[in-house]
């Protein structure tokens, strides 16, 4: 017989795993020994930066930096440094800073993050030094052609990269066009080439991808890509906007069939048109894109395009109305007076209006300075005694103090009657352009916004003076603006 082999029990795997257990109770405290015996030896360090390979824009207010460890707040505040300098407030939520900035951003800037020499709470370690960078937005434009090689199409010019590249195809003619917020896609009318003077009868809504992307979480588009957004079958599309934030479009328009059928629609983002049962084609949209203002028969109307829009209102005896202020807190409206004249007026929230100019000849545009608000651009028309009989109008561009009303010519722009001006978003320069005009013809395709041809344009780039120059200095500042391309109607990227 051969002899059995030993049976194992359970009690011996139970004795086993006890001595496992207990082997690793006291290597894990001798490891939490030796932890309190030398300490947290874990330097004090940026665990998160909110910015980190980011490109914003002026719509970016704030950045957040968190850290491993508590820290000694004052320490940190006086060595944290952004350069080129941007202003801003520190705030703290436990171990995170929050940066709210207390002035825009300039665009086609690197800003570099730098933090040396803070101190964790206890005040036994110092931060390892912190770089970082970030970048702002390029700068960058769009305007409309006029060379041979460009005319009808959508230019884009990259001034921070130094490029130019044609949008649209040559088979459109833009006769329009609105930038999204996000600088990705443009909305534009047009109409196909070779359709003369009537095309505009059958321009149609377009939007168009610009290449760009400053979301770096987005997939960027092909430049170029046209999409169709609203077509000229059964309604003539005329004038339209879009709202800052580029959900909200609305468009003029007039059924085919039935003129006497003229009414805004309103296209909100990803649902079908509708019409407003209102007519109009002298409208603004609210920078929220919750109302629409627009110009009627002895006033004003402020119409709501959604339940947050609130009520109607209707302001009398008003023109037409220029701009919003950034928050739409603020209009900008011409008044009708009795004497003839015009006013401009600024209309606040709470119902009080003040009265910035008064002028005889219409207000041509205005652009109010967005870095604080406080300055408004307004292109004016001026009569100006040339000889002992002839009297004629003088375009000038002036700088108008919103808290004192104090006017500052800037710059005479001789001859100019269709000038489009653009503010940069960051506040820094104006664009305008100078168009020549003659009477149109049945081949004329591109025209001004009173059917006259354009022949020619330029493009001109102002850099605008520090607000402190234009609100304390007695004389205007000299200002010379720098030409550009051959085109017209300049707008800024967002």
């Amino acid at each position: 017989m051969t002899a059995q082999e030993p049976q194992i029990t359970p009690k011996n795997n139970f004795q086993r795993f006890d001595a496992i257990v207990l082997a690793s109770i006291l290597a894990i405290a001798v490891l939490i020994a030796l932890v309190f015996l030398q300490g947290d030896r874990v330097n004090l360090r940026v665990n998160e930066f909110s910015w980190k390979n980011k490109i914003i824009g002026v719509q970016d207010r704030w950045f957040s930096m968190e850290f491993n460890r508590p820290v000694e707040r004052e320490s940190v505040e006086q060595n944290l440094t952004v350069a080129p300098s941007l202003a801003g407030k520190i705030s703290w939520v436990g171990k995170k800073l929050v940066y709210t900035l207390a002035e825009l951003p300039i665009y086609g800037n690197n800003y570099q993050v730098i933090l040396k020499d803070a101190q964790s709470l206890d005040k036994k370690r110092t931060i390892d030094p912190y770089f970082e960078v970030f970048k702002s937005r390029d700068r960058a434009f769009v305007y409309m052609g006029l060379t041979d090689k460009e005319s009808g199409q959508l230019i884009l010019v990259n001034v921070t990269q130094k490029t130019k590249t044609a949008l649209t195809p040559r088979d459109l003619v833009v006769t329009d066009f609105k930038i999204y917020p996000s600088s990705d896609k443009i909305l534009f009318s047009a109409f196909e080439r070779g359709r003369g003077n009537q095309g505009i009868e059958t321009q149609q809504l377009y939007n168009v991808s610009t290449g760009l992307n400053f979301q770096v979480a987005k997939k960027t588009e092909r430049l170029g890509r046209v999409k169709l957004i609203l077509d000229a079958k059964t309604y003539k599309n005329l004038n339209f906007d879009l709202s800052n934030n580029g959900k909200t479009i609305v468009v003029s328009r007039v059924n085919r069939n039935n003129l006497a059928e003229s009414s805004l629609w309103v296209l909100p983002e990803e649902e079908q048109p509708r019409p407003l049962g209102l007519p109009g084609n002298n409208f603004l949209i609210a920078p929220d894109g919750n109302r629409v203002a627009v110009t009627q028969r002895g006033g004003i109307a402020t119409i709501p395009l959604n339940p947050e829009g609130g009520k109607s209102e209707f302001f009398p005896g008003y023109e037409t109305i220029v701009g919003f202020s950034k928050d739409g807190s603020q209009k900008f409206m011409v008044k009708d007076n009795a004497d003839y004249t015009r006013s401009l007026v600024l209309a606040k929230e709470d119902g009080t209006v003040k009265e910035l100019f008064q002028t005889l000849a219409p207000v041509v545009n205005c652009q109010l300075e967005p870095r604080e608000e406080k300055i408004l651009y307004c292109l004016k028309l001026g009569l100006v005694q040339r000889e002992e009989q002839q009297v004629n109008q003088e375009a000038y561009l002036a700088a108008i103090d919103l808290e004192t009303s104090k006017e500052i010519p800037l710059l005479v722009l001789p001859n100019y009657r269709d000038v489009e001006l653009s503010m940069s978003p960051d506040g820094v320069a104006l664009l305008f352009d100078q168009i020549a005009t003659t009477f149109p013809n049945a081949s004329t395709e591109i025209k001004t916004n009173r059917g006259e041809a354009i022949v020619s344009g330029r493009l001109w780039l102002l850099t605008l003076p520090e607000l402190e120059t234009i609100q304390t200095e007695t004389k205007p500042p000299q200002v010379l603006p720098e030409e550009l391309e051959s085109g017209f109607n300049p707008q800024w990227l967002p």
